[in-house]
């Protein structure tokens, strides 16, 4: 009677509990879904912003897709002329390319800002896709946190999967560049690096101390190796 207790409890105990082993990320099905950083500290002069995801292609097109956002600072979206497009500052300067990440693919985007000359750079892929043409400045003021998946507007969102956001204060990448296949490594230059692989709950952590606040966004076990 004892041992069948024993294994009634245990059984129960595992129903109960999370299974958050694993690598994962988060799902994103449009507004309200998101994850907010609150930052008090300034950005740093010169910049790289990078994600992976896996776009949602049954989505319904013509809004911009959000993937990483800094008020006055950076906004690393797909707009909805289906170009990526990697801004800096108020204004809509920047890098962009006429490429659809809504496809369902696995795919890797970055954004670099040389702040000493104003210059950013976008690569899709670890291919260099665009560089600014005119010389963009961030903001004097910028916002108090970094959005993921979301934007001001509620019919800016993303759809589909995002996972390892890091924010680097360095120019990582100068021109086309071998593809990574694993989840980032944070070292010295990195500002926050968000791993996402928690699994459950409503926060998630990153190297640097930040905390990022899941809203709606569900977790979901999730692979860059094997690309599942």
């Amino acid at each position: 009677m004892d041992i069948l207790l024993g294994m009634l409890l245990l059984a129960l105990l595992q129903a109960c509990t999370p299974v958050s082993e694993g690598p994962h990320a988060l799902a994103f099905d449009g507004s309200p879904d998101c994850g907010i950083i609150p930052v008090s500290e300034a950005p740093p002069s010169s910049f790289t912003v990078e994600v992976w995801l896996r776009s949602d292609p049954e989505a319904f097109g013509g809004v911009m897709r959000p993937l990483a956002l800094w008020n006055n600072v950076f906004n690393l979206s797909e707009n909805a002329d289906e170009q990526v497009v990697f801004i800096i500052g108020e204004e809509a300067v920047g890098a962009s390319s006429p490429f659809s990440l809504m496809d369902g693919q696995l795919h890797h985007v970055a954004g670099t800002y040389d702040g000493a000359v104003g210059s950013a750079k976008l690569f899709i892929d670890g291919t260099l896709v665009g560089t600014s043409g005119d010389p963009a400045f961030v903001g004097d003021a910028p916002a108090d946190q970094v959005q993921f998946g979301c934007a001001k507007v509620s019919t800016e969102a993303f759809y589909g999967v995002l996972d390892e956001l890091r924010v680097s204060s360095i120019v990582r990448y100068i021109d086309t560049f071998e593809l990574p296949t694993a989840a980032f490594e944070g070292d010295d230059d990195t500002l926050m690096l968000f791993h996402l692989d928690e699994g459950t709950g409503t926060t998630a952590a990153s190297k640097g101390d930040f905390t990022m606040e899941i809203s709606e966004a569900s977790w979901v076990a999730f692979d860059l190796g094997s690309e599942e």
